[in-house]
């Protein structure tokens, strides 16, 4: 199968703080599982639908300021057993900053070279 993606998608464990935007709102703050520059993938506790628009933070390590972005799911997993209510999401970038675009891309970039060095 072809990867059809524009983006490189990275593991990269980046605190991601949401809240959707519709009513009801909902918030958290999660572990990302993996991140690019269009989007990300994570683990959220209540079931969002396909189409959820978000507003999220996500705070890169060693940078004060968190990178703020607008989003919307693109689609939705059941992960677990009937019972459990564990969801993984991806989540499309909507809105980003070009500044924020610049910087995701630089932390992204950044990450890369020095996983290549190990």
């Amino acid at each position: 199968m072809e990867e059809n993606r524009k983006f490189v998608r990275i593991e990269w464990p980046v605190v991601i703080k949401y809240k959707t935007i519709e009513e009801p709102s909902a918030q958290d703050q999660i572990v990302g599982k993996d991140i690019s520059e269009g989007g990300a993938r994570f683990i959220v506790y209540e079931r969002l639908t396909k189409g959820t628009k978000l507003d999220f933070q996500l705070e890169v390590p060693f940078d004060p300021m968190p990178i703020s972005a607008k989003g919307e799911v693109a689609w939705i997993k059941k992960i677990g057993d009937e019972d459990a209510k564990t969801f993984e999401v991806g989540v499309i970038f909507k809105g980003l900053s070009q500044n924020d675009q610049k910087r995701l891309k630089m932390y992204i970039e950044n990450e890369i070279k020095e996983r290549r060095k190990t």
